[in-house]
């Protein structure tokens, strides 16, 4: 997701048609240029306090977010989230939207300092009773949260506590951002395995007694159509598959902000099904609950929304294998 942003940033990034590939030397021209951007605002967040940071972030992008080609899609997702915005209701809900994803971009520096910090309440962790009997009993599970406000929290939280974990993710397509990314994550204390062919992985990983992390609110083009926001939106389903598949509880994790650089951080209780079979209809029924939370988060804090990516597409057959 970060690589969809940054991409419509770029000043260098230059239109070709859909029929040819940019020629190899531009396209590394227009790396170099994204990790470059991203190298001197990670270097300028540095110098700051994390607070400080992040306000400068969501300065930054507040201005420049909405002058982007990723504006259609972020006011887009919001209008059909919000249908009953007026048109200023809906921009300054989007000004805030992009501010958001300023300091979350502001705040990847200093991602020890949240999970660490705990002196200053950085970061607060609340962890429903039943799950933290799953925790204390090194009963693997699948965590699942969305993009809202610092997303890659949830992986800090839940190593915290002492749960081994490995989270999927998608590199990016500048090789240079990713490298830079993931040295960043590395404070997350997580396991990393890529979204290629991810579903056999991360069923070894929960055989072998490792959890598995997994962010589930964007648009998957061979998922399920659910409900979201009262219309049909494609969803992964294997997150609620592998749950019922491996008979593993599925956690869902709430991140708020509460300020600049402050979060809380909520590992709620494992959703139920009412059929345990790793049937169609269960893996529907369990990932129309994880869509209906999200909704509620997402209606709570609009404006802590990541959502640069066309979120209902046309929908024309379900698919129901696991995604």
């Amino acid at each position: 997701m970060l690589r969809v942003c940054l991409k419509s940033l770029s000043v260098t990034r230059i239109h070709v048609s859909k029929k040819r590939r940019r020629p190899r030397a531009l396209r590394a021209y227009g790396w170099f240029a994204e990790a470059a951007f991203v190298a001197a605002f990670w270097l300028l967040a540095r110098c700051m306090p994390p607070r400080r940071a992040a306000a400068t972030g969501r300065k930054l992008f507040r201005w420049l977010g909405p002058r982007t080609g990723k504006q259609r899609f972020v006011r887009g997702n919001l209008a059909q989230a919000f249908p009953n915005l007026d048109v200023a209701g809906l921009d300054t809900l989007c000004r805030d939207a992009w501010g958001n994803f300023g300091a979350v971009l502001a705040e990847y520096p200093h991602l020890r300092a949240l999970g660490t910090d705990r002196a200053d309440s950085t970061t607060d962790i609340w962890i429903d009773a039943q799950t933290r009997a799953v925790m204390a009993n090194a009963q693997p599970a699948v965590y699942v949260t969305a993009h809202l406000a610092n997303w890659e929290l949830a992986g800090l939280a839940i190593t915290a506590a002492g749960v081994p974990l490995s989270v999927v993710y998608a590199p990016q397509g500048n090789p240079l951002l990713d490298r830079m990314l993931q040295a960043a994550r590395r404070s997350l204390g997580c396991r990393f395995v890529g979204k290629r062919h991810a579903l056999r992985k991360l069923m070894r990983e929960l055989r072998c007694g490792r959890s598995v992390g997994i962010l589930s609110d964007q648009r998957v083009d061979s998922g399920a159509p659910v409900p979201f926001f009262g219309r049909s939106a494609l969803t992964a389903t294997t997150p609620a598959w592998l749950a019922l598949k491996l008979r593993c509880p599925l956690i869902p994790v709430q991140i708020v902000r509460i300020g600049e650089a402050r979060y809380r951080v909520l590992l709620h209780q494992p959703l139920a099904c009412s059929d345990t079979a790793a049937d169609a209809d269960a893996v529907l029924q369990l990932t129309a609950q994880l869509n209906g939370l999200f909704e509620s988060w997402i209606r709570q804090r609009p404006e802590q929304w990541l959502c640069m990516r066309r979120r209902w597409p046309s929908v024309s057959s379900p698919h129901l294998s696991p995604n």
